[in-house]
């Protein structure tokens, strides 16, 4: 069984750089992930603008990548199913595909989070055509365009203040307004001339063609709309990935 001072679970800018900093200290290192680079290798287009780079700081995170590919740690392409404390201190490390393990000294947790989903019809098959989970990656593409912000906390507002600068028309739908209304900069983007407030409605599905062009809602009194949009922004709260060292440690109430 492989060992190593230190095994970083999550290929992303934050466990590059850790390995990038492990390597020049002169400490054994694996990188377990399915992908180097994190979210900022996803793709993203617009029907009148090629694919872009939609992540400030992807540059960067391709050079982390360079370092740490030219000095050689290790690399296992897995998910991590188990993580266990074994009686030495040490951990072992137990891969999803195949169920080979590996052993290190400290594992640092560089998995980062997801974005909670709508599971509305659309919603998967327009990611990265329109529906995007991170307004502070793709706002400045959606410039004099109608998008819809979906959610009611504050990813949704803080989405709805960045696109209103640059979108001409910013719908935010949210099923509870009072969630809403309460948080630190509300008044400020519900107030805003370029945001319409579509409370107590829910989307029901995210249409197109190639690329976005419509969200179906529904209101609480069955009605239902067809709103033209040619972006969608998910902005629910965001789910750690945290299963592989579930019952390791101790989790707060957000995980």
């Amino acid at each position: 069984m492989a060992q190593y001072d230190v095994a970083i679970v999550g290929g992303g800018p934050a466990g590059l750089a850790a390995a990038a900093y492990l390597v020049r200290a002169g400490r054994s290192a694996v990188i377990v992930g399915k992908t180097l680079g994190g979210k900022v290798t996803y793709p993203f287009s617009l029907r009148d603008l090629a694919e872009v780079d939609g992540v400030w700081g992807a540059e960067l995170t391709y050079q982390l990548e360079e370092f740490v590919r030219s000095h050689d740690p290790m690399l296992v392409e897995d998910n991590v199913a188990t993580t266990v404390r074994n009686d030495d201190g040490s951990f072992t490390l137990t891969l999803e595909s195949d169920g080979s393990a590996l052993t290190a000294n400290a594992v640092l947790i560089a998995t980062g989070a997801r974005s909670k989903r709508t599971f509305v019809e659309g919603e998967l098959d327009y990611w990265g055509r329109g529906v995007s989970f991170s307004s502070i990656s793709h706002a400045q593409h959606f410039a004099g365009r109608d998008v819809a912000v979906i959610g009611d906390g504050p990813r949704a507002l803080v989405a709805g203040l960045e696109l209103a600068s640059v979108a001409r028309r910013v719908n935010l739908v949210t099923p509870r307004l009072g969630d809403l209304s309460g948080l630190p900069g509300a008044e400020q983007v519900l107030r805003h001339p370029a945001v319409s407030i579509f409370s107590n409605w829910e989307v029901q599905a995210i249409a197109g063609d190639d690329f976005v062009t419509a969200i179906q809602l529904v209101g609480i009194n069955g009605e239902v709309r067809q709103l033209p949009v040619e972006g969608v922004f998910v902005q629910l709260e965001l789910l750690p990935n945290n299963d592989m060292v579930r019952g390791l440690v101790d989790f707060d109430e957000r995980g």
